[in-house]
């Protein structure tokens, strides 16, 4: 008898972080639950500070740091490509945790807006709202940026996604270098 088919690379990667998957969907379910319940939730602001905070550290220690768990500019870029060169779904599926991610993103955005993911599920968001709060709690005095400096600021950020998309079309290979501008 012929040995069996081996299973295709993005088969044997969900079996592989099986246990992962699992763990993002259920932050994805129990966040949902935060979303549709929230009004409750902050009606004690000990509980929602306590609730917010150790969500936070989950998504920073184990969605970050642990199974690395960070939306890039990379997957956006990687994506436009693809539709424009070809669209499989093995290109996505290779990521498990990545494309559970972005799925639950994309739901968030469209049933409840951006805040979804860069206020509860960005990594590099919740360390920095961690680190605030560690610097708060150690009376470390707080900048506030002028909002015409911040609107500035802000710009930047969309300029170099574009750059970064632009030059995606000239080599992918520049464009992941130059990706590399972002923090987490």
């Amino acid at each position: 008898a012929a040995p069996p088919e081996p299973l295709p690379l993005w088969q044997e990667a969900w079996e592989r972080k099986r246990l992962s998957v699992i763990g993002v969907s259920i932050m994805l379910a129990v966040l949902t639950g935060f979303m549709f319940f929230q009004e409750f939730l902050v009606k004690s602001p000990r509980v929602w500070l306590t609730v917010r905070l150790s969500f936070l550290t989950v998504t920073l220690v184990w969605l970050g740091w642990g199974i690395n768990g960070q939306l890039s500019v990379v997957q956006v870029v990687a994506f436009i490509q693809s539709l424009l060169t070809g669209f499989h779904w093995e290109t996505f599926l290779i990521e498990p945790v990545i494309f559970v991610l972005w799925g639950g993103v994309a739901l968030g955005l469209l049933f409840l807006g951006r805040g979804v993911y860069c206020g509860w599920l960005c990594p590099f968001g919740a360390l920095q709202e961690l680190t605030n709060v560690v610097a708060r709690r150690f009376n470390v005095p707080q900048i506030a940026v002028p909002h015409a400096l911040h609107e500035r600021l802000w710009v930047i950020k969309y300029t170099l996604f574009v750059v970064i998309l632009g030059l995606s079309f000239y080599s992918m290979k520049d464009a992941l270098i130059l990706a590399e501008v972002e923090p987490f």
